[in-house]
């Protein structure tokens, strides 16, 4: 498995709104998973000051990730392969 880092630029992210999306696309990939082949939202992160908001996803290809993305109704704006992330333990962001 590879991740990915896939991008959508959009207005007002709120905490209620990126909660909203962020479980949509962690739904989807869940059911996309049971159905098909194995993808998963690893972790989401929004950039309000920049419009942005940013999915660290794990599949075999990028093309499970987009097929997830466009069931989702989320078609990301970009999608970058081979990204490496590193979180450190115990951390939790808010």
């Amino acid at each position: 498995m590879a991740y990915f880092l896939a991008e959508w630029y959009r207005t007002e992210l709120t905490e209620k709104a990126v909660g909203g999306f962020a479980a949509l696309l962690e739904s989807t990939a869940s059911a996309m998973s049971v159905e098909a082949t194995p993808v998963r939202l690893l972790v989401t992160l929004s950039v309000p000051a920049d419009d942005a908001l940013y999915g660290v996803f794990e599949a075999d290809a990028p093309e499970v990730i987009l097929r997830t993305c466009t069931r989702a109704g989320a078609l990301p704006h970009r999608l970058t392969p081979q990204v490496q992330t590193w979180i450190a333990s115990g951390s939790r962001i808010a």
